[in-house]
């Protein structure tokens, strides 16, 4: 039987030591780098969007009350950033998706005006105006592709 032969202390070391690296550069990529080139734009439309939504919701302040004329701007400028953003987002699987949230911002937007009307029509225990209901279906729709881009993108 041949002799086992040991490892020089300083190679343990050095062993150990590029160790120590390749686990530290691998923590470093998997939880510190930030997102990939491809989900960059994505979480920058995602950020706006959150930061737009905040900003709509503290001037709105009650829930319960429409967006008046005064909140369209608001709204539209939502609509023109996700849209702006949406064009700066170049991977196939993920445009389409932020295409169609900016599409759907803006069709939301679209039908603020309308909704404000039905509202001031509407009389106590009459159905439910079609545009509050293509509204409930756009909120939706909205949130399930914010929530796809989300997965997609956001750790």
């Amino acid at each position: 039987m041949a002799p086992v032969r040991t490892l020089d202390r300083r190679w343990w070391v050095a062993i150990a030591a590029v160790a120590v690296v390749a686990v530290a550069f691998v923590v470093s990529e998997v939880f510190f780098r930030g997102p990939s080139q491809e989900c960059r734009p994505v979480v920058e439309l995602l950020e706006f969007n959150k930061a737009q939504s905040e900003q709509i919701a503290a001037h709105a302040g009650d829930a319960d009350t429409l967006p008046t004329v005064a909140d369209d701007a608001a709204y539209q400028q939502w609509a023109d950033g996700l849209a702006q953003r949406a064009q700066q987002i170049n991977d196939p699987n993920l445009s389409g998706t932020a295409i169609r949230l900016a599409d759907l911002a803006s069709q939301f937007v679209a039908k603020l005006p309308q909704m404000r009307a039905a509202a001031e029509t509407h009389t106590p225990g009459a159905p439910t105006p079609d545009v509050v209901h293509d509204m409930n279906f756009l909120n939706a729709r909205i949130s399930q592709e914010t929530a796809e881009l989300t997965a997609a993108c956001v750790n």
